[in-house]
């Protein structure tokens, strides 16, 4: 599914507001499906491009999807795919995910480019996380790859892990962000990485896109969603750049 984060208190269901998953369950009610799993959480305002619910339903998958498009005809949430799974498959157990974060200050570039490498690698990024006192998650992370591009005078930045820690993509940016701006320094990123509680800033949602979510042997089978074309944003430096990789 892909989704315009600013329309939505986040993905994750709660009490009155309006989320993604909310209006997926009343949707998925209505044709008789059951309640969606999500394999990533979005925070409020943050894109999704390929984010992957699971359902469990007695309609052939074709039937539900356009079912499931024409129950989403009000809101900015798109089926862009679909596929069949065991009945056992659990989508939070991806092979590998790809956010993209969009920069619009092209003279951070450099600095930026080299303090997002230091995240590169296993790392325990509690001090990069939103954490309750009682939270026993594991925090070592391993990301794969970051890869920063500039072009016209926009710093796109891929960051590529399995999972990932709530808030921790937005607050590497805005650690890095802090660097290139002056207010910290790489020995801060450093020593936060080996334990040291270091407050950074955290980066702006609605500039951060779920990308994609890659799984051993599953094959997504793409489907043009006529929705996508006929729908108008007020056009914005990101919502180009999230209608152009919607398209």
């Amino acid at each position: 599914i892909a989704y315009h984060g600013s329309e939505f208190h986040g993905s994750q269901i709660q009490p009155d507001v309006v989320t993604v998953e909310g209006i997926l369950r009343e949707k998925m009610s209505n044709i008789g499906a059951s309640k969606p799993k999500f394999s990533s959480r979005t925070d409020k305002g943050v894109n999704a491009i390929g984010n992957i619910v699971t359902t469990k339903s007695n309609l052939k998958s074709q039937k539900l999807v356009g079912k499931l498009i024409e129950e989403l005809d009000d809101y900015p949430i798109w089926i862009t795919g679909f596929s069949d799974v065991n009945f056992n498959f659990n989508p939070r157990n991806a092979k590998q995910r790809l956010y993209r974060y969009h920069l619009f200050d092209a003279e951070l570039y450099n600095s930026f480019n080299k303090t997002m490498q230091l995240f590169v690698g296993k790392n325990d990024f509690k001090q990069f996380a939103k954490l309750s006192e009682n939270d026993d998650t594991e925090t070592k992370r391993k990301i794969k790859k970051i890869k920063t591009t500039l072009k016209d005078d926009i710093i796109t930045c891929n960051i590529i892990g399995k999972s990932f820690l709530w808030h921790q993509i937005r607050k590497m940016i805005g650690a890095a962000i802090d660097v290139a701006q002056g207010r910290k320094t790489h020995e801060d990123i450093i020593n936060a990485l080996d334990g040291e509680k270091i407050e950074f800033s955290m980066a702006r949602p609605e500039f951060l896109t779920l990308i994609s979510i890659e799984y051993e042997n599953i094959q997504i089978q793409n489907i043009k969603n006529e929705r996508i074309m006929r729908y108008n944003y007020e056009i914005t430096k990101n919502n180009s750049l999230f209608w152009k990789e919607l398209y």
